[in-house]
């Protein structure tokens, strides 16, 4: 409850007025908005919610289980990201406040979905998973960068392009390097539990 709690708390500052009116103003605070919802918010929304299947009705489960298979998630997760931020969708949102709402709730839905596999449930193809999607962040970053005009229409400043840039890149590879960490531990202790009943049951 505390970490489910504790997601909502984030999507609340991440969406505020005070974080809206400095995503409109920089590239770099809209970049934290949006690492903040994927990589912090939905995360703490999967594993504060894990119960949750449990006293759903057994068809509602059932579906949302079937929802939560990793290539869809994975799939959805970088469709949001790379047909958001690399193509015309994103000046748009900025000039229109529904599209943008819109955004925000792909953004969040979408990294719910791909949380779901590695953080809803113990996964042993967790690590290859999480790293087969840091590519994505990193080439969104690397576009920002690398580009020598504005990338986008509402923001002019190149210097806040590349900070937003670097900002998506950087911080967004340490959020999943230190997830990958936790799922290999995670899985690991579990493994190292079942050896042991194993052992035990053996003897």
């Amino acid at each position: 409850m505390i970490l489910l709690v504790t997601g909502l708390v984030v999507i609340l500052a991440a969406l505020g007025p005070w974080s809206d009116a400095a995503a409109d103003r920089t590239l770099t605070a809209h970049m934290l908005q949006h690492v903040a919802l994927t990589m912090v918010a939905a995360p703490l929304l999967v594993f504060g919610s894990r119960g949750v299947l449990r006293v759903l009705p057994r068809a509602v489960a059932r579906a949302l289980v079937g929802l939560g298979r990793p290539l869809f998630g994975w799939t959805a997760f970088v469709a949001v990201q790379l047909g958001t931020h690399l193509t015309g969708f994103y000046d748009y949102t900025l000039e229109h406040a529904w599209a943008h709402g819109l955004e925000h709730g792909l953004y969040l839905g979408s990294a719910v979905w791909f949380w779901w596999p590695v953080v809803g449930r113990r996964w042993r193809w967790g690590v290859p998973y999480l790293l087969a999607a840091m590519p994505v962040q990193a080439a969104i970053g690397v576009v920002l960068i690398s580009s020598d005009r504005p990338f986008y229409e509402h923001y002019r400043s190149l210097s806040d392009q590349h900070r937003g840039g670097a900002l998506m890149w950087v911080l967004g590879s340490l959020l999943m390097a230190a997830a990958l960490v936790w799922v290999a531990w995670d899985w690991l202790r579990a493994e190292g539990r079942r050896a042991v009943a194993r052992e035990v049951y053996g003897r």
